[in-house]
C-alpha cells in the first residue's frame, strides 16, 4: 500500500517567506507604514502652529519662557532631591543651591515673563557667538580632505547671528525666542511631512 500524503495545514507551514516575524524591526517599520496618515496629520498641525507663532511673536515669546521656566523648575527641584541624598556637605550644599537657583529662575519665568525673555534672549545671543566662535577654530584644524569651508561658513552664520542679537538687545528680547519657537515648529512639521509621504510610497510598494 502507498503511503498517503497528509496536507499541511497553514500552522504547520508556516509564516509567508516574506513576512517579518512578529515584535522585529521588519514588522515595527510595517506598522508605521500602515500609520503614515497620523506622522502627515501630525505634521500639518506642527505646521500651523508655527504659522501661528509668526503671526504672533510676542505671545510665543511668553510661552517659550513659561515653558521652560516650568522645566526649571522641575529640574531645580530634582536637583535638590538628588543633593539631599548626598553623603558629603560639599555636595550637598553646592546641588542643593543649584537647584534653588534653578527653581528661583523657573519663577521668575512665571512671574515676569518679559524680564526672563530679556535675559534669556541675552544668553542665546552670547551662547551663538561663542558656538560660532568654537565651529570656526574646530573648522581651521580639520584636514584639506574635509569639508572644512561649510565648517566656517556654518560657524560664521552662527556667530553673526548671536551678534545681530546681542546687537538689538533688549529690543529684540520681546520677539527672539518666539521667532526661534516658530521657525523650529515649522521645520519639525516639514520633517514630519516628508517623513509620512516617504512611508506612504513605501506602502503603496509593499
Amino acid at each position: 500500500m502507498a503511503p498517503v500524503e497528509l496536507p499541511q495545514t497553514a500552522a504547520a507551514a508556516g509564516p509567508p517567506p516574506h513576512s517579518p516575524p512578529p515584535h522585529s524591526l521588519g514588522s515595527s517599520i510595517a506598522h508605521l507604514r500602515e500609520r503614515w496618515g497620523w506622522f502627515a496629520a501630525l505634521g500639518v498641525a506642527f505646521i500651523l502652529f508655527g504659522a501661528i507663532a509668526f503671526g504672533s511673536l510676542v505671545a510665543a515669546t511668553v510661552a517659550t519662557v513659561l515653558v521652560n521656566g516650568i522645566m526649571m523648575v522641575l529640574g531645580g527641584v530634582a536637583e535638590i532631591a538628588i543633593g539631599l541624598h548626598m553623603k558629603t556637605w560639599s555636595r550637598l550644599v553646592l546641588l542643593c543651591a543649584a537647584g534653588a537657583l534653578l527653581v528661583i529662575g523657573g519663577i521668575l519665568c512665571y512671574f515676569n515673563p518679559v524680564l526672563a525673555s530679556i535675559v534669556l534672549t541675552l544668553f542665546l545671543g552670547a551662547a551663538l557667538c561663542a558656538a560660532g566662535m568654537v565651529r570656526i577654530y574646530v573648522a581651521s584644524q580639520m584636514g584639506a580632505d574635509t569639508p572644512w569651508r561649510i565648517a566656517i561658513l556654518s560657524g560664521l552664520v552662527t556667530f553673526f547671528l548671536g551678534v545681530i542679537i546681542l546687537a538689538k538687545w533688549p529690543v529684540d528680547s520681546l520677539y527672539v525666542l518666539g521667532l526661534f519657537l516658530a521657525i523650529d515648529l515649522v521645520f519639525y512639521g516639514t520633517a514630519l511631512l516628508g517623513l509620512a509621504f516617504q512611508l506612504r510610497t513605501h506602502h503603496q510598494h509593499d
